[in-house]
């Protein structure tokens, strides 16, 4: 038969978060947690950058849950990256993370300074704060209280240029954000194309408040506004892995 003597072979590469580029950090779910005292010391960046959540100080130490951290925000618990991860003015960025909170307000993912944080302000409310050229804030408003305390997916993304969209998605699903008048703050187009740094994860002002309240069940930060059919893949990706 034709072809017999010729075996061809294809190597299939399974879709992961690396395979989207510009993956500055991956905090994944079950991978790389050191315990001490108890309690996680360091939860290893799987992004290959080896920028890794570290907290020296054993008494803002998360424990260990569904193979992320627990933090629990009257112990202060919080994490700081080995490196600081940078935004420049009208560059694009995008987070993905997997929560399931006790309490639902002043739930701080991201920041460095006081005005550089991304926040879940309330169950209907995210934050972004940014600072470069100067200090900004961006309140997006979903009337459909989407962040609440249940277990879920969410996915921030911010395209690049003059253009600066926000898009929210909610276990896959396009949140629907309310302009900018109202409830909404510079929330529509090219209102907020700032830059920010962040070093910690899970409280403002690199550990001086707001602390997060709950489980942090997966994290991802790219320094690139993700196209629609990445976007599509970290979703499905990340539904399947925590079966939402």
């Amino acid at each position: 038969m034709l072809g017999l003597g010729n075996s061809l072979t294809s190597a299939y590469t399974p879709f992961t978060l690396t395979s989207v580029n510009n993956l500055a950090l991956w905090l994944q779910n079950g991978v790389g947690l050191s315990q001490a005292t108890g309690k996680v010391q360091q939860w290893n960046d799987s992004s290959g950058n080896n920028n890794h959540a570290v907290q020296l100080n054993e008494d803002y130490r998360a424990n260990e849950s569904d193979g992320g951290l627990d933090f629990e925000e009257g112990e202060y618990d919080h994490y700081n990256l080995t490196s600081s991860i940078a935004i420049a003015e009208k560059s694009g960025f995008c987070v993905a993370w997997v929560m399931d909170t006790e309490t639902n307000t002043n739930n701080t993912l991201i920041s460095d300074s006081a005005n550089e944080t991304i926040r879940i302000q309330n169950s209907a409310k995210i934050r972004v704060l940014t600072n470069n050229p100067s200090n900004l804030e961006s309140i997006l408003h979903s009337d459909n209280n989407p962040y609440g305390t249940a277990k879920a997916l969410f996915l921030l993304n911010r395209t690049a240029g003059t253009e600066g969209v926000f898009t929210v998605f909610k276990n896959g699903v396009q949140i629907t954000i309310a302009p900018s008048s109202g409830n909404s703050t510079l929330g529509d187009a090219g209102e907020n194309t700032h830059g920010f740094d962040f070093d910690t994860i899970g409280a403002s002002n690199s550990g001086g408040g707001n602390f997060f309240d709950g489980k942090i069940l997966e994290f991802a930060f790219w320094t690139k506004s993700l196209s629609a059919t990445e976007i599509a893949g970290v979703n499905s990706y990340l539904q399947v892995i925590h079966g939402l």
